[in-house]
Protein backbone atom coordinates (compact mmCIF):
# COMPACT_ATOMS: atom_id res chain seq x y z
CA UNK A 1 0.00 0.00 0.00
CA UNK A 2 2.90 2.38 0.92
CA UNK A 3 4.60 1.93 -2.28
CA UNK A 4 1.48 2.77 -4.61
CA UNK A 5 1.23 5.76 -2.51
CA UNK A 6 4.79 6.95 -3.07
CA UNK A 7 4.20 6.15 -7.18
CA UNK A 8 1.26 8.16 -6.92
CA UNK A 9 2.90 11.41 -5.00
CA UNK A 10 5.59 10.97 -7.43
CA UNK A 11 3.13 11.04 -10.50
CA UNK A 12 1.50 13.81 -9.43
CA UNK A 13 4.65 15.72 -8.18
CA UNK A 14 6.22 14.80 -11.59
CA UNK A 15 3.07 16.40 -13.06
CA UNK A 16 2.52 19.49 -10.54
CA UNK A 17 5.31 21.31 -12.27
CA UNK A 18 3.64 21.40 -15.87
CA UNK A 19 -0.53 22.28 -15.05
CA UNK A 20 -1.75 25.17 -17.07
CA UNK A 21 -1.97 28.39 -14.98
CA UNK A 22 -4.90 29.84 -13.84
CA UNK A 23 -7.25 32.04 -16.69
CA UNK A 24 -5.66 35.02 -16.78
CA UNK A 25 -8.58 38.32 -15.08
CA UNK A 26 -10.94 38.89 -18.19
CA UNK A 27 -10.27 42.73 -19.09
CA UNK A 28 -14.33 42.42 -20.89
CA UNK A 29 -17.00 40.29 -20.18
CA UNK A 30 -21.13 40.66 -21.58
CA UNK A 31 -23.73 39.00 -20.74
CA UNK A 32 -26.88 38.70 -23.47
CA UNK A 33 -30.35 36.38 -23.73
CA UNK A 34 -29.50 34.06 -26.93
CA UNK A 35 -32.65 33.19 -28.75
CA UNK A 36 -32.51 31.14 -31.43
CA UNK A 37 -35.12 31.48 -34.32
CA UNK A 38 -35.08 28.45 -35.95
CA UNK A 39 -35.49 26.18 -32.27
CA UNK A 40 -37.44 28.67 -30.74
CA UNK A 41 -34.70 28.61 -27.18
CA UNK A 42 -33.16 30.89 -25.01
CA UNK A 43 -30.71 30.78 -23.04
CA UNK A 44 -27.81 32.99 -21.20
CA UNK A 45 -25.09 33.78 -22.70
CA UNK A 46 -21.56 35.45 -21.06
CA UNK A 47 -18.66 36.57 -23.17
CA UNK A 48 -14.82 37.13 -21.40
CA UNK A 49 -12.50 38.48 -23.09
CA UNK A 50 -9.11 38.26 -21.40
CA UNK A 51 -7.14 39.83 -24.23
CA UNK A 52 -8.10 41.65 -28.17
CA UNK A 53 -6.18 39.39 -31.13
CA UNK A 54 -3.34 41.51 -32.41
CA UNK A 55 -3.02 43.03 -36.14
CA UNK A 56 -0.89 40.46 -36.51
CA UNK A 57 -2.75 37.43 -35.71
CA UNK A 58 -5.68 39.03 -38.14
CA UNK A 59 -2.98 39.33 -40.81
CA UNK A 60 -2.80 35.89 -40.62
CA UNK A 61 -5.72 34.32 -40.45
CA UNK A 62 -7.14 37.19 -43.63
CA UNK A 63 -3.60 35.85 -45.44
CA UNK A 64 -3.83 31.82 -44.53
CA UNK A 65 -8.16 31.83 -45.89
CA UNK A 66 -6.96 33.97 -49.05
CA UNK A 67 -4.25 31.39 -50.13
CA UNK A 68 -5.45 28.45 -48.43
CA UNK A 69 -9.31 28.44 -47.96
CA UNK A 70 -11.36 27.53 -45.06
CA UNK A 71 -10.09 24.38 -43.62
CA UNK A 72 -6.12 25.90 -43.15
CA UNK A 73 -8.15 29.20 -41.92
CA UNK A 74 -9.88 26.97 -39.08
CA UNK A 75 -6.65 25.18 -38.36
CA UNK A 76 -5.11 28.58 -38.10
CA UNK A 77 -7.44 30.26 -35.88
CA UNK A 78 -7.46 27.04 -33.27
CA UNK A 79 -3.56 27.63 -33.15
CA UNK A 80 -3.70 30.70 -31.64
CA UNK A 81 -2.32 30.39 -28.00
CA UNK A 82 -2.99 31.96 -25.68
CA UNK A 83 -7.04 31.99 -26.51
CA UNK A 84 -8.74 35.64 -26.37
CA UNK A 85 -11.43 34.22 -23.97
CA UNK A 86 -14.24 32.03 -24.00
CA UNK A 87 -18.00 32.45 -24.32
CA UNK A 88 -20.00 30.08 -21.98
CA UNK A 89 -23.77 28.89 -21.96
CA UNK A 90 -25.16 28.68 -17.83
CA UNK A 91 -24.04 24.81 -16.54
CA UNK A 92 -21.38 24.34 -19.50
CA UNK A 93 -17.34 24.79 -19.07
CA UNK A 94 -17.39 27.12 -22.00
CA UNK A 95 -15.65 27.31 -25.49
CA UNK A 96 -12.08 29.00 -26.13
CA UNK A 97 -12.28 32.08 -28.40
CA UNK A 98 -9.73 32.51 -30.96
CA UNK A 99 -10.32 35.40 -32.58
CA UNK A 100 -11.69 38.86 -30.73
CA UNK A 101 -11.35 42.38 -32.57
CA UNK A 102 -12.84 45.68 -31.17
CA UNK A 103 -13.96 48.49 -33.73
CA UNK A 104 -14.70 51.61 -31.42
CA UNK A 105 -16.16 54.23 -33.56
CA UNK A 106 -16.05 58.20 -33.06
CA UNK A 107 -19.48 58.35 -31.04
CA UNK A 108 -18.00 56.31 -28.56
CA UNK A 109 -20.44 53.01 -30.03
CA UNK A 110 -18.35 49.51 -30.69
CA UNK A 111 -18.54 46.30 -33.20
CA UNK A 112 -17.20 43.80 -32.15
CA UNK A 113 -16.12 40.55 -33.93
CA UNK A 114 -15.66 37.23 -31.91
CA UNK A 115 -14.91 34.07 -33.45
CA UNK A 116 -13.89 29.82 -32.75
CA UNK A 117 -14.43 26.75 -33.90
CA UNK A 118 -17.20 24.39 -34.18
CA UNK A 119 -17.41 21.41 -32.04
CA UNK A 120 -17.96 18.68 -34.41
CA UNK A 121 -19.34 15.20 -33.33
CA UNK A 122 -18.17 11.65 -34.41
CA UNK A 123 -21.10 10.84 -36.82
CA UNK A 124 -20.42 14.04 -38.14
CA UNK A 125 -17.02 13.65 -39.00
CA UNK A 126 -17.58 9.77 -39.92
CA UNK A 127 -19.94 11.01 -42.64
CA UNK A 128 -18.44 14.15 -43.51
CA UNK A 129 -21.79 15.64 -44.22
CA UNK A 130 -22.15 18.77 -46.05
CA UNK A 131 -22.38 20.57 -42.21
CA UNK A 132 -18.42 19.83 -42.17
CA UNK A 133 -18.26 22.63 -45.00
CA UNK A 134 -19.37 25.00 -41.23
CA UNK A 135 -16.65 24.58 -38.95
CA UNK A 136 -16.33 28.01 -37.73
CA UNK A 137 -18.21 29.81 -34.62
CA UNK A 138 -19.17 33.78 -35.39
CA UNK A 139 -20.03 36.31 -33.28
CA UNK A 140 -20.87 39.78 -34.01
CA UNK A 141 -21.71 42.54 -31.50
CA UNK A 142 -23.03 46.03 -31.57
CA UNK A 143 -22.71 48.07 -28.27
CA UNK A 144 -23.66 52.19 -28.06
CA UNK A 145 -21.64 54.21 -25.83
CA UNK A 146 -22.94 52.66 -22.73
CA UNK A 147 -22.09 49.17 -23.19
CA UNK A 148 -25.17 48.25 -24.15
CA UNK A 149 -26.47 46.86 -27.50
CA UNK A 150 -27.46 43.62 -29.39
CA UNK A 151 -25.96 41.12 -31.54
CA UNK A 152 -25.67 37.62 -33.28
CA UNK A 153 -24.70 34.59 -32.93
CA UNK A 154 -23.72 32.06 -36.20
CA UNK A 155 -23.17 28.63 -34.58
CA UNK A 156 -22.03 27.00 -38.07
CA UNK A 157 -20.69 29.38 -40.83
CA UNK A 158 -18.94 28.77 -43.64
CA UNK A 159 -16.67 31.39 -44.87
CA UNK A 160 -14.53 32.35 -47.94
CA UNK A 161 -12.92 34.96 -49.71
CA UNK A 162 -14.66 36.74 -52.40
CA UNK A 163 -11.87 37.88 -54.94
CA UNK A 164 -13.87 40.21 -56.91
CA UNK A 165 -15.26 42.21 -53.92
CA UNK A 166 -12.16 41.61 -51.98
CA UNK A 167 -14.13 40.92 -49.04
CA UNK A 168 -15.02 37.92 -46.76
CA UNK A 169 -18.49 36.12 -47.37
CA UNK A 170 -20.30 34.05 -44.55
CA UNK A 171 -22.91 31.83 -45.21
CA UNK A 172 -25.06 30.32 -42.44
CA UNK A 173 -25.57 26.63 -42.28
CA UNK A 174 -29.29 27.21 -40.55
CA UNK A 175 -29.66 30.27 -42.45
CA UNK A 176 -31.31 31.74 -38.75
CA UNK A 177 -28.49 33.21 -36.78
CA UNK A 178 -28.75 33.48 -33.38
CA UNK A 179 -29.57 36.51 -31.81
CA UNK A 180 -28.31 38.29 -29.06
CA UNK A 181 -30.78 40.58 -27.16
CA UNK A 182 -30.13 42.64 -24.07
CA UNK A 183 -26.56 42.60 -24.49
CA UNK A 184 -24.30 44.54 -21.58
CA UNK A 185 -21.25 44.47 -20.42
CA UNK A 186 -20.68 44.08 -17.21
CA UNK A 187 -17.31 44.91 -14.91
CA UNK A 188 -14.73 42.29 -15.14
Amino acid sequence: MRGRIAVLAAVLLTFSGSLPAADPKPIETFRAYAASLGTGQTSLLTVSINRWSTDEEREMLLTTLQEFGRDKLIDALTKIRPPVGYMRLPNTIGYDLYYARNHPNPDGSRRIVLATDRDVNFREAAKNTRSMQYRLTLIEIHLDKDGKGDGKLVPAAKVSWDKTAKKIEVEDYNALPVDLLNVQRTKP
